[in-house]
């Protein structure tokens, strides 16, 4: 994982761990705290699990999500 990508999915799972919000209040909050929208998080989030799905880093830092959350 590059470390923008690392940083993003970090961000996402501290901001879930911290707020105890559901997946899409994280997501915007990630979005406005990077001036981005949350579909833009979202996408991103998709293609670095297409990318780095099964690397044992992204499944430690997807483990820190709800499963049913998308990507």
């Amino acid at each position: 994982m590059t470390p923008q990508e690392r940083e993003r999915l970090t961000g996402v799972g501290n901001g879930y761990a911290a707020c105890g919000a559901d997946f899409e209040g994280t997501v915007r909050m990630v979005a406005d705290a990077r001036r981005l929208e949350p579909a833009e998080v979202k996408q991103r989030l998709a293609e670095t699990r297409m990318r780095y799905g099964t690397e044992a880093e992204f499944v430690r830092l997807r483990r820190r999500l709800p499963a049913e959350s998308p990507p």
